[in-house]
């Protein structure tokens, strides 16, 4: 039966995927890690989620839809597989085509690409007006073992979503006692106390950071949905109360550019970027952003 429960570990990232299921579940997705395996396993319970028809608890694992997923044949759902092999422009003109029908069983249509990152240029900015504006009834999941490899253009475009590396993944509790004090710093309009903040950031291992910069990602989507009043159940209801406090202190229209800069941060952490430029960037470059 398909299950989030098919997917071992990753506890803290698969209560926030079914959350978000529970809510407004945003229509580009983007899943990223190590493990090919469980990226496949992962798309598969997401996709099921978007298209179950159980009123609780998504997926179900037993509605039709559900079943129709697990065996194949749900013709609502394109998943493209090519392994290593380069996504060219053709492939991406087709899946907008296939897009701009209307669902056969449901209200909704799932697309999930795997090893996103094998989109060449021109297919990648092919699909960026899809990805960006997709129909009411479009949800993408791209996969991608290396994020990095894909453009920054599309990246921007995703929610992303992180597989934990085993030994090194960090619980919502932990990441809400270690992002608190920075958020709380934020909202306050205090450059001192982030700098304090995020020098506590800095003593993970790096695969950690880059789990609690996409923790910080979530925390500001909250806050984002919260200053445009949009009905969505938190990913981060842990820090329920700094979220609220950042949708009043910042604009939203700030609050996006943020989110969009800790995605250019993310890419520094990949890239190898020195503690004390993330400390920097956490700091200042936050705090530009958000209040001049």
């Amino acid at each position: 039966m398909i299950s989030f429960d098919n997917l071992p570990g990753n506890a803290s990232l698969k209560a926030s995927l079914q959350r978000a299921l529970s809510g407004r579940f945003p229509q580009t997705v983007l899943l990223s890690g190590d493990d090919t395996p469980g990226l496949q396993t992962l798309s598969t319970v997401l996709a099921a989620g978007i298209l179950c028809e159980s009123p609780g608890s998504r997926p179900c694992g037993t509605c039709i839809s559900c079943r129709k997923i697990g065996q194949g044949v749900h013709p609502d759902l394109t998943v493209i597989d090519e392994g290593e092999n380069e996504l060219k422009v053709d492939l991406a003109r087709r899946i907008k085509a296939e897009n701009a029908v209307i669902p056969n069983d449901g209200a909704r249509r799932v697309t999930v690409i795997h090893h996103a990152q094998n989109l060449n240029p021109m297919a990648q900015n092919a699909l960026l007006k899809e990805l960006e504006e997709p129909p009411s009834y479009a949800f993408f999941i791209l996969t991608a073992e290396q994020p990095d490899a894909l453009l920054q253009t599309v990246r921007s475009r995703c929610t992303k979503f992180a597989l934990e590396p085993p030994h090194e993944a960090v619980s919502d509790e932990e990441a809400a006692a270690l992002l608190a004090p920075y958020l709380d710093a934020v909202a306050a309009r205090r450059e001192d106390r982030m700098m304090l903040a995020a020098l506590a950031l800095e003593k993970p291992p790096r695969r950690t950071l880059l789990g609690m910069l996409g923790v910080l990602q979530a925390a500001l989507r909250d806050a984002i949905f919260t200053a445009e009043n949009l009905p969505q159940a938190p990913l981060q209801p842990a820090l329920r109360g700094q979220t609220a406090a950042l949708a009043r202190a910042v604009p939203a229209g700030r609050l996006l550019a943020c989110y969009d800069f800790i995605d250019e941060l993310t890419d520094r952490v990949s890239r190898n970027a020195a503690s004390a430029a993330v400390t920097c960037a956490l700091t200042s470059d936050v705090y530009r952003i958000c209040f001049q």
